[in-house]
């Protein structure tokens, strides 16, 4: 199948799973510019020496069907979220990765990435390389990307959903759920420390070679 007709069986496959939720949001899937809806703070954060030096140490997305790249990105953004919140409730479970058996927190990340054919690590230490690094500030942050937690190294990981708040496998809780991003810290839950964008820069991807 060539990448016109995949691109438009995923657009589909797509359709279905967010369309309740654009519906409620009345969000438009059109195609967004990178960093277009980001402040002027977000937009020299860009252009910082931090910015440009993550791309050569941070670990490419795997994308695994090159037609997610004809996906709108903002379509791409609330898939994201919309799969992330079908698995609320489900059962934290130490080295899960199924919705059926239950999840850790990077295994949660993983599942809902690769239901959109985007491939990354197994681990939150691994996941906290991917994409690209941005300031852990709600108002650069985009729905879909990456939030990390830790400090020396990253122990848990979470999707971004907007409005500073996120979705993650918790131990605390015991299942899925959704979360203040400020939550105070205690011994079960570390500190907001990172975030790592994975859906609007196409150098933080890596397309399969043929």
């Amino acid at each position: 199948m060539s990448l016109a007709p995949r691109a438009a069986y995923l657009f589909g496959i797509v359709m279905m799973l967010t369309l309740p939720l654009c519906a409620e949001s009345q969000i438009r899937p059109t195609r967004r510019k990178p960093f277009e809806a980001m402040s002027a703070s977000a937009l020299r954060l860009k252009d910082s020496v931090t910015t440009r030096v993550a791309r050569f140490v941070s670990r490419p997305v795997e994308v695994q069907d090159p037609a997610v790249l004809e996906m709108p990105e903002q379509l791409l953004r609330d898939s994201v979220v919309a799969i992330a919140r079908r698995q609320i409730g489900r059962r934290y479970l130490l080295g899960g990765t199924t919705p059926s058996g239950g999840f850790d927190c990077s295994g949660l990340v993983r599942f809902v990435l690769a239901a959109l054919r985007l491939g990354v690590p197994r681990t939150a230490a691994e996941q906290a390389t991917s994409g690209l690094a941005v300031a852990a500030d709600t108002g650069v942050l985009r729905p879909g990307d990456l939030v990390t937690f830790g400090k020396s190294r990253i122990h848990h990981v979470g999707i971004y959903t907007g409005e500073g708040r996120f979705i993650h496998a918790s131990v605390k809780a015991g299942k899925v759920i959704e979360s203040s991003i400020t939550r105070q810290s205690s011994p079960l839950i570390q500190r907001w420390t990172g975030a790592r964008m994975l859906l609007a820069l196409r150098d933080t991807v890596q397309v399969p070679t043929r």
